[in-house]
């Protein structure tokens, strides 16, 4: 049994050893990283963005154009209206 401990305990614990200090290079190497701010959208504000496609559907986004449907990329349409 010993043998056993011995034989499966050393490498758990190098790789557990190696792997905290990773973690902890990343941290250090990471912490000065600054993200840009998530500027959120309120109503009050003008929507500089194209009409989003929200479906409950599996169909993929993008469809070629067929049977004369203009060039249209949505499947499904688009909604925009004012509030």
């Amino acid at each position: 049994m010993e043998d056993l401990i011995v034989a499966v305990g050393m490498p758990v614990l190098i790789i557990t050893i190696i792997a905290v200090v990773m973690v902890i290079l990343a941290l250090l190497f990471t912490s000065g990283v600054k993200y840009p701010k998530v500027k959120f959208y309120t109503i009050d504000q003008k929507w500089e963005h194209g009409p989003l496609l929200l479906s409950a559907t599996e169909a993929a986004p993008v469809a070629p154009t067929y049977h004369g449907h203009g060039t249209d990329d949505l499947i499904g349409g688009s909604a925009s209206g004012k509030w």
